[in-house]
């Protein structure tokens, strides 16, 4: 197959980015989405680039990090924990 030609969302989800895991498309997609940034955080959540090969997927997965990161949803950022949240089932009178 090209690698010029544009697949099918669906088609694409399918491909196997990680041979050493099997890892797809897919589920490094989702990972981006739920918030992993980096090289590291796709390697916790989904075990891509941690194969007996020596990651040879990783010129794969950072080019996915590059196109998908910038347009993933920022995770949710954590309120301080100094802050007390004013709703009426927290809210002291």
């Amino acid at each position: 197959m090209d690698e010029q030609q544009v697949l099918h969302p669906a088609v694409r989800g399918l491909k196997v980015i990680c041979r050493c895991n099997n890892v797809k498309y897919r589920t490094i997609e989702r990972a981006i989405c739920d918030g992993a940034r980096t090289l590291a955080g796709i390697a916790a959540r989904t075990s891509a680039t941690t194969g007996h090969c020596g990651g040879s997927c990783t010129p794969e997965v950072q080019q996915m990090l590059a196109d998908l990161a910038p347009h993933a949803a920022p995770p949710p950022a954590a309120a301080p924990s100094s802050a007390k949240p004013d709703v009426w089932w927290v809210r002291k009178k």
